[in-house]
C-alpha cells in the first residue's frame, strides 16, 4: 500500500512541476533578426486605470507562444475600458543557434 501511495505521489509531484513559461514582450523590430512565426492575434480588455504592460502580460500568460508584440492600445472612456491588441509569435531555432547555445551551456 505504501509503495502505491509513494508512486502516486511521485507522479503527482512530477505533474505539478511541469510549467510552461509565459510569452515575453519583444520589440517589433526584433522580428527582423530571427525566424519567427505568427501564431495568433489577441485583444485584451481591462480597467482603463490598469498598466498596459501588466494587462498585456496577464492576457497572454496562458497562450502557447514564445513572444508577443503590442500592436495597438486604445481606450473606451464611456465603458472605462483599456483595450490592448497583441500578436503572438513562436521562434524557430536554427542549427547554428542550437550549436551556439550548446557551447555556451
Amino acid at each position: 500500500m505504501k509503495k502505491r501511495l509513494s508512486i502516486a505521489l511521485f507522479f503527482l509531484s512530477f505533474l505539478s512541476f511541469h510549467a510552461s513559461a509565459a510569452p515575453e514582450l519583444i520589440a517589433k523590430s526584433t522580428l527582423d533578426f530571427g525566424d519567427f512565426e505568427e501564431t495568433a492575434n489577441v485583444e485584451i480588455q481591462g480597467n482603463i486605470q490598469e498598466d498596459v504592460l501588466r494587462l498585456a502580460e496577464r492576457g497572454v500568460e496562458k497562450e502557447e507562444a514564445d513572444y508577443f508584440v503590442i500592436d495597438q492600445v486604445s481606450e473606451d472612456t464611456k465603458e472605462d475600458l483599456l483595450v490592448v491588441s497583441v500578436t503572438l509569435y513562436r521562434e524557430h531555432t536554427t542549427d547554428t543557434q542550437k550549436s551556439l547555445e550548446a557551447r555556451l551551456g
